[in-house]
């Protein structure tokens, strides 16, 4: 798969929060996941993140800071909107859909 598009990815996450998104590390999380998306494995993991409740995407954000990545809750959002924007991408290049 082609590498995603930087400036299709800041737009849709800007709109999608409202300020201007830039974030290099997202980008970098975003082009991470389409590429491991491949391992069935890996893309099964990646749907269960970004379908977390607020309670579990608590949990998680506490599983980062053990591993040594601080996250506010605002990041961890945008940590799961990156997710979904990868995802969106991967179903979309295999022409089928996350229920698939």
């Amino acid at each position: 798969m082609n590498q995603p598009n930087k400036i299709q990815f800041f737009n849709y996450m800007s709109n999608k929060f409202g300020y201007d998104f830039r974030c290099e590390q997202s980008y970098q999380l975003l082009k991470d996941v389409v590429r491991e998306a491949d391992e069935e494995e890996d893309l099964k993991q990646f749907v269960e993140l970004k379908d977390l409740n607020k309670r579990d995407s608590e949990i998680y954000r506490n599983y980062l800071a053990e591993k040594g990545i601080e996250k506010t809750p605002s990041e961890v959002q945008e940590h799961f909107a990156t997710i979904e924007y990868g995802l969106k991408l991967v179903f979309k290049n295999k022409g089928t859909s996350e229920k698939d």
